[in-house]
């Protein structure tokens, strides 16, 4: 049990340190509107995907990308949501790849505080959600919404913690 649970602490420590490190690539759609240092509290979407990508993964790809880009432009330019593809099968991405325990097409969904990932979400429903749109839209949607509620939260918290300190 001991193995497991320092495993698991690792490889949230490697992906916060990949996650910090992760740079667009050129044909990444929100690197233009992406702001010149990321705030350290944000929802980090990657849609990983094979080199070679089937017609299925190709619309997955898209209709995640679609559900965060149109869904959070105004978060997406202040930087509180970001959207990354991500090739699992390049060399250069193995950090990500096997700290989020990636072995195939996989959107992952990532709560950063304080630079750091707190916790993620595989969504794997998108499998049964992809042959409707609007659905799969709403299901992506929905769960990077619940990780900015978390994220405000703990935004919150912290603020009155450092009202509270300097009160005294």
């Amino acid at each position: 049990m001991r193995r497991v649970v320092i495993a698991s602490a690792f490889g949230v420590v490697f992906c916060t340190l990949a996650i910090s490190q992760m740079t667009l690539a050129a044909d990444d759609p929100v690197k233009a509107d992406k702001p010149a240092a990321a705030p350290p509290d944000r929802v980090v979407v990657m849609y990983f995907h094979r080199t070679q990508r089937c017609p299925t993964c190709l619309r997955m790809g898209s209709y995640s990308e679609e559900a965060v880009v149109k869904g959070f432009a105004k978060q997406i330019k202040a930087g509180t949501v970001e959207f990354h593809y991500v090739d699992f099968q390049d060399a250069k991405n193995a950090g990500l790849t096997n700290g989020y325990k990636v072995g195939g097409p996989t959107l992952i969904v990532a709560q950063v505080i304080g630079n750091k990932v707190k916790e993620f979400k595989n969504l794997t429903e998108i499998w049964a959600k992809n042959r409707d749109k609007d659905v799969f839209l709403k299901y992506v949607r929905d769960n990077v919404t619940a990780y900015q509620k978390a994220e405000s939260k703990t935004a919150m918290k912290r603020e009155a913690e450092g009202s509270a300190k300097r009160a005294n």
